[in-house]
């Protein structure tokens, strides 16, 4: 588990660096526009939803470690080739390749994580936002340079880190294939009602969450709230401090289905919490206004951290053991789905409704944080073994 978590932090600070000068990579070395740009984005993202489970099942069927390492190869080709993308086409093949194997690698990654449950899950979440901040750092460096060669230089180390991550990950102890029960159907996640109405919940939260702070937080600085731009930044590095420093320590007591529950809920509760603070700020002074968006975003962490740990192990809990794979690409599957509606949500509540629209997104998180209750009864009347402990309280 410990190699699993390094290639995790190698892969996790290339994958940093390159998104912090993707866009300008894109269009000045490779020449396109922000509509060619968008366009390819959409594209990967909408092949990277529909792979999602079907390549959690041949993770599951084949094993997760020869895949995720096979996909990391194929990564590294991808990344590369874009130095020689210079239209729309190419650029939006290339995208859809990189979003498939990328969901190869969370499904399979997924599946060789779970041997640790939910400890393992949390300290690879730690560690990615540690790599993650470091490669930022480092991305911050050709952005100072501004020269093509600097975003290239930048491209081929975030390649490069998907071949040191597939050697490390040759290291790993194989985990067998799973043997689908006989009689039963291949794709068995995509017949769970109650499990995909939960990723269906769980993928818009979550993807709301991250879009507060990363979207609505930007907007509102400029167009609502008399405070300083430069709290996007302090926001940022409580976020990542927060995550790096408490998110193991979060996933200690949620050791069954009505604690991930419970976790899920409180983690909810905070949010809109969060979101409250937020809705406050819009027209005060910019010190107690940048006070309070300094504090939202302390809770808004804590929030983040109790929503994470319980949708975990909501997620390890409700799926089979031999399906893990396909259950884990199903979980992200709703993710993507969540970033497709996500960032119009908070575009439109914070740019349309200003103060009011923080509180519609408080009361979004509020409202569906009572839902888990409902929906992991559900998908325990499905799982006799599930049943009694998930019906407690």
């Amino acid at each position: 588990m410990r190699v699993l978590l390094l290639a995790t932090l190698v892969n996790a600070f290339g994958n940093g660096a390159y998104l912090t000068t993707s866009v300008l990579f894109l269009t000045t070395v490779a020449g396109l526009s922000p509509a060619m740009i968008a366009i390819g984005l959409s594209a990967g993202a909408a092949a990277g939803v529909l792979a999602m489970t079907p390549l959690g099942y041949i993770a599951d069927r084949y094993g997760p470690k020869r895949l995720s390492i096979l996909a990391m190869i194929v990564l590294a080709g991808s990344y590369a080739a874009l130095l020689t993308v210079h239209s729309v086409l190419p650029f939006a093949l290339l995208s859809c390749l990189i979003a498939i194997a990328t969901a190869l690698v969370k499904g399979a990654n997924g599946a060789l994580a779970a041997a640790g449950r939910l400890q393992m899950r949390a300290k690879m979440r730690t560690v990615t936002n540690a790599g993650m901040g470091l490669g930022t750092l480092a991305g911050s460096i050709p952005l100072l340079i501004h020269t093509p060669f600097a975003y290239v230089v930048i491209l081929l180390v975030d390649a490069s880190t998907f071949l040191v991550a597939a050697a490390l990950l040759t290291r790993v102890p194989p985990v067998p294939p799973s043997t689908t029960p006989a009689g039963g159907p291949r794709l068995v996640a995509l017949r769970d009602r109650p499990f995909l109405a939960f990723a269906a919940l769980d993928g818009l939260l979550s993807s709301t969450y991250n879009d507060l702070f990363g979207i609505g937080l930007p907007l509102w600085l400029a167009t609502g709230a008399h405070a300083p731009l430069w709290l996007i930044s302090v926001a940022l590095v409580i976020n990542t401090a927060g995550c790096v420093l408490l998110q193991v320590r979060m996933a200690r007591d949620v050791h069954d289905l009505p604690a991930a529950r419970r976790s899920a809920l409180r983690g909810t509760t905070v949010i809109a919490l969060s979101c409250g603070l937020l809705a406050l700020t819009g027209g005060r002074s910019p010190w107690p206004a940048a006070t309070m968006i300094a504090l939202a975003a302390v809770v808004h962490v804590l929030g983040e951290l109790l929503l994470s740990t319980g949708s975990w192990g909501i997620l390890f809990e409700i799926a089979p053991s031999w399906a893990q794979g396909q259950y884990q690409g199903t979980y992200f599957a709703g993710r993507g789905l969540g970033d497709m509606i996500a960032p119009p949500l908070v575009t439109a509540c914070v740019l349309g409704l200003h103060s009011t629209g923080w509180l519609v997104l408080a009361t979004l998180f509020a409202a569906g944080g009572l839902l888990y209750l409902p929906l992991t009864r559900w998908a325990a009347t499905t799982r006799p073994a599930l049943t009694p402990a998930a019906l407690n309280v």
